[in-house]
């Protein structure tokens, strides 16, 4: 579930300076494997299984399947019961043969139940019938799906952990009963490694649309470390509008971090104990949608209306930042860092430059003079 305040605020990109990596990102570009196609048919096992219910045999169903087709992660069930519920959380380590004791940690985190209502749904006689859940779910599982097989060949000197959350998105209001649970759950040696968090939900829109969420708001230091690796990452992959990527070819507008979205998701737990992370979401589900409206929440919210390609545009930027160690908190780990410039015959990627202080925040004070904001609620 998750509580949004949408508005749209001109926010400067340059507000910190920009993660980039020490080598060539087209060089890594051609390198990635993550399979779109192969993610996308994943969504159908996962809606074929039946409703991802808390307790059900489709959720355990569903946790099987993901463990026996993932086997180079070292899995852990932690079953719990909160808030009248019996949840199971999956999370899967990947410790490096090269990585050192302590080593930094990124997470890579997905709410794998599906939701046991249809409250938007224009059919009353479905309201209380759980939906299928193919976005809502079923598409961020994916991502970290096809991730999961690619990760262990990528020779990386950290831990991933993958983590799929339980009971996100159960009753009339928000919940994230499984990730509350994995946060509380932290020792201080874990939050001290954590480096980034990286929730995924939402994202198997046709036409998608990312945005910077917040929480975390503009000026927090890590938050703003994280949401300039995506931008430093987006445009080489042809995910920023007009920006040219490494083939030469004017960018998607699919990334545009001057728009924000407010959503409070299962990265919100993880922020209220000290771990970095974000939030990747696409609010407006279908063509011409708005935030919280189109399929979202209803019987519609099936596989055919998930995208391979969006899936894919994602994928290939969580595992270009892996290759990167863009995740990394470079400073803490003290890395050589960079800038990275994308050239073809006419033009030039590199990241914006940063503004006045002053300019800012005259910029952000009338932003929000002008904000039009709307509530929404994800349940």
């Amino acid at each position: 579930m998750k509580i949004s305040v949408v508005f749209t605020a001109l926010i400067l990109a340059s507000l910190a300076t920009p993660v980039s990596a020490s080598t060539d990102l087209c060089a890594s570009i051609n390198e990635l494997e993550f399979d779109g196609q192969n993610a996308n048919e994943s969504v159908t096992t996962q809606v074929e299984f039946g409703a991802r219910l808390p307790g059900s045999n489709a959720s355990k169903e569903l946790r099987d399947w993901f463990m026996e087709t993932r086997p180079s992660f070292d899995w852990t069930l932690d079953p719990h019961s909160r808030d009248g519920y019996n949840l199971t959380n999956l999370e899967g380590r990947l410790v490096p043969e090269n990585g050192q004791d302590e080593s930094p940690v990124v997470v890579l985190a997905a709410h794998y139940d599906s939701r046991d209502r249809a409250e938007r749904d224009s059919n009353q006689s479905m309201v209380d019938v759980p939906i299928p859940g193919a976005n809502d779910g079923g598409s961020g599982v994916a991502v970290l799906w096809e991730l999961a097989r690619i990760i262990p060949s990528m020779n990386l000197s950290h831990e991933v952990w993958i983590l799929l959350t339980d009971a996100e998105d159960q009753g009339p209001t928000p919940s994230m009963l499984g990730a509350k649970a994995w946060a509380e759950n932290r020792t201080d040696e874990d939050i001290s490694r954590i480096e980034a968090f990286l929730l995924v939900d939402m994202i198997g829109d046709a036409d998608l649309k990312i945005y910077r969420t917040f929480p975390p708001y503009v000026g927090d230091e890590e938050g703003d470390r994280l949401w300039n690796a995506v931008e430093t990452l987006s445009g080489p992959l042809g995910l920023l509008d007009n920006i040219t990527d490494c083939d030469g070819n004017p960018g998607l507008d699919i990334v545009n971090l001057s728009t924000t979205d407010g959503v409070i998701d299962d990265h919100v737990p993880m922020l209220n104990v000290g771990i970095p992370a974000i939030d990747f979401i696409d609010i407006r589900y279908g063509v011409n949608a708005t935030a919280w409206q189109g399929y979202w929440h209803t019987h519609d919210d099936t596989p055919d209306k998930v995208s391979a390609e969006s899936l894919a545009h994602i994928g290939r930027l969580l595992e270009l930042g892996l290759r990167e160690g863009a995740w990394l908190d470079v400073e803490t780990n003290q890395s050589d860092v960079s800038p990275t410039v994308v050239e073809d015959q006419t033009s030039t990627y590199s990241p914006l430059v940063t503004g006045s202080v002053f300019a800012v925040i005259a910029l952000i004070f009338v932003a929000f003079l002008g904000l039009h904001e709307s509530v929404r609620l994800k349940r």
